[in-house]
């Protein structure tokens, strides 16, 4: 039986896909469960960036440059921002990955070192499978599974003369749309080992609150749970700027999608195409697999801040309590220094990442549809 807090299968699968994505600069080490320094993996990054900046404009032009459907001026314009943001992303995200390399290892083996520390003397408690199993899902359904549906359907828009060699362009195009959230998946394995992390802290707390030895026990757990959580937001720290770009492309892209579909089918109804149905398939597609990358970055963030701030129910049992001695009035401290901690993920001060950011997203969406209908009807 593997030691306590070894990475699971799905969670290396994620690694591992972040490795070859270009994101992560260096490696892990299965036998330490560490993560360590990699010449390899840091060239490997460097010359990929490289790559994609001189190469990326080309084959994203080739295969969009001989879209005959639909033909809107609308639409063109769009494309072109749509790229720009696909290119100011994947750049971006790898820079700061290289560039901080170092501190994202030791803030990623930080965090593996308390995940390990969490199950100590904890007999029988293990992290829960749920979590991996749900980044593992959105790996192949909604990063693999509709990416790929999505480019089998994108030589409908194109000359079918050459349909399988515009095929494979926009599975390489969409390819790049993948490795944009690579900065996503990193994001949603670190969030969701904290909130395990959490949960194990706070199923101890709700266990000791009664003990003889609890005060010391949930300061020493308390102390974790801080520790936890500036990790992660030295983490996001270092992401503000990806999160920040992607969280704008996101509300774009889904506006383009819906636009996209729309003009699509109306065009075809036009022409009283048998291929309507099948015409929309694609931004269909790529509209499910943006909208479930806002929803699991929303999600897991909410998760994060519920697990955080959950620990105060124990805390608050302490408080009211006559402080005989210097453990319960460390208790007392804690419970103020928790209630003045924000646990929400919060980007540059402009916008806090929860629940709430689908429905502004789902609102903004909205109003700026009726404009580009407006604009399209008009043309």
């Amino acid at each position: 039986m593997p030691p306590k807090g070894v990475l699971t299968r799905m969670e290396k699968c994620c690694i591992w896909l972040l490795m070859v994505c270009g994101l992560l600069p260096f490696r892990l080490d299965v036998s330490a469960n560490r993560f360590v320094e990699s010449t390899v993996h840091y060239w490997t990054n460097v010359g990929g960036t490289v790559l994609y900046a001189f190469v990326g404009p080309l084959l994203y032009w080739v295969s969009i440059n001989t879209l005959i459907h639909p033909s809107t001026q609308m639409n063109h314009y769009l494309m072109v921002v749509q790229f720009l943001f696909m290119y100011i992303v994947v750049i971006t995200s790898r820079i700061k990955a290289v560039a901080n390399g170092e501190k994202l290892r030791n803030l990623l083996n930080a965090l593996l070192a308390l995940r390990e520390q969490a199950l100590q003397g904890s007999s029988g408690v293990e992290f829960a499978p749920t979590l991996s199993r749900k980044l593992c899902i959105k790996l192949l359904v909604f990063d693999l599974g509709m990416m790929i549906l999505s480019a089998t359907f994108f030589r409908s828009f194109i000359d079918l003369q050459h349909s399988v060699f515009y095929s494979l362009l926009g599975c390489c195009n969409l390819l790049q749309v993948s490795s944009m959230n690579a900065s996503i998946n990193f994001l949603l394995f670190v969030l969701y080992n904290a909130v395990n992390i959490y949960m194990i802290i706070n199923a101890r707390c709700n266990d000791l609150v009664y003990g003889s030895k609890s005060p010391k026990e949930i300061v020493r757990l308390y102390l974790m749970h801080t520790e936890t959580s500036l990790i992660v937001q030295k983490i996001i720290e270092v992401l503000t700027m990806p999160i920040l770009l992607l969280s704008t492309w996101y509300f774009f892209i889904i506006v383009f999608s819906v636009f996209y579909t729309y003009t699509s089918l109306v065009q075809d109804l036009q022409f009283s195409s048998l291929d309507a149905l099948r015409n929309i398939i694609n931004p269909i597609a790529f509209f499910i697999s943006e909208i479930a990358q806002v929803y699991f970055l929303a999600s897991s963030s909410s998760m994060f801040t519920s697990c955080a701030r959950q620990i105060i129910s124990n805390l608050s049992l302490y408080t009211g309590r006559i402080s005989d001695g210097p453990e319960e009035q460390a208790i007392e401290l804690l419970t103020i220094e928790h209630l003045n901690r924000d646990f929400t993920i919060q980007i540059k001060g402009l916008f806090t990442i929860d629940n709430t950011m689908m429905f502004s997203i789902v609102a903004s969406t909205t109003s700026y549809m009726i404009i580009l209908v407006q604009y399209y009807l008009q043309e």
